[in-house]
């Protein structure tokens, strides 16, 4: 029997998806969506926002973030001539980490991290930027993040540094941080410590360069001063 069988007939949620709830669900706020969707799955996205007192458009904002990471399903009901929102994706998720966890045979200990570490990863991203992007993150915009994940090997980390690097500099856009991040590789800065690793760089220089012109200034103060002294300057 799934977790959806054995729960499904009761207002009730296993300890279980509360336990990996960022592993399965995008954000919280979408969490919550899908939790009323859950209790009822004929509700419209406009009752939703009455009760979580948000407006509809955040609500199917977060309804395209849980269809887009395959935590919801929604179906057009051609006898009612409604939307009716299938909840069971996230319940197979769940029974899929527990299955990897519960029969370790099954796969490596580092198949293992990455799949865990993969769920996690893009949840982080959602969660760092969908504040940050102006109208917030369309599924467009999600398929792109995962690909910088999956496809160009961007570490995690180091995308929400680009992300802090946009933000200080006003332009949060996904094509500016995509800019970033390949001037970094393409200046050999592929993980985010490489980035601290540069600054100490940088810093370093810039006090050998304040240190040498100093000197240099007062080395050549010095020979002026030392030739007035010797009269050298006067000699004919």
């Amino acid at each position: 029997m799934t977790y959806y069988d054995q729960f499904k007939k009761n207002i009730v949620l296993p300890q279980a998806i509360l336990t990996h709830i960022l592993d399965i669900f995008p954000t919280l706020v979408s969490f919550n969506v899908w939790l009323y969707f859950y209790g009822n799955e004929s509700l419209a996205p406009s009752q939703i926002a009455t009760f979580l007192k948000m407006t509809t458009a955040d609500v199917n904002q977060a309804i395209n973030l849980l269809t887009n990471s395959e935590t919801l399903i929604a179906e057009f009901d051609e006898t009612t001539g409604e939307m009716r929102f299938d909840t069971r994706p996230a319940f197979a998720k769940l029974d899929d980490l527990l299955a990897v966890a519960s029969n370790p045979t099954s796969a490596t200990d580092s198949e293992v991290g990455d799949q865990v570490s993969g769920i996690s990863d893009i949840a982080r991203l959602i969660a760092a930027f969908e504040p940050e992007m102006p109208g917030g993150l369309t599924p467009i915009n999600i398929e792109e993040l995962q690909k910088w994940l999956t496809d160009d090997k961007f570490e995690a980390d180091l995308i929400l540094q680009a992300l802090r690097e946009a933000a200080l500099n006003r332009k949060v856009s996904l094509p500016y941080i995509r800019a970033i991040l390949r001037n970094w590789r393409n200046d050999g800065i592929v993980t985010a410590r490489d980035i601290a690793d540069n600054r100490e760089a940088r810093e370093m220089r810039q006090v050998e360069q304040q240190s040498d012109t100093t000197l240099s200034e007062d080395y050549f103060n010095s020979v002026d001063s030392l030739r007035k002294a010797w009269g050298y300057d006067n000699a004919q």
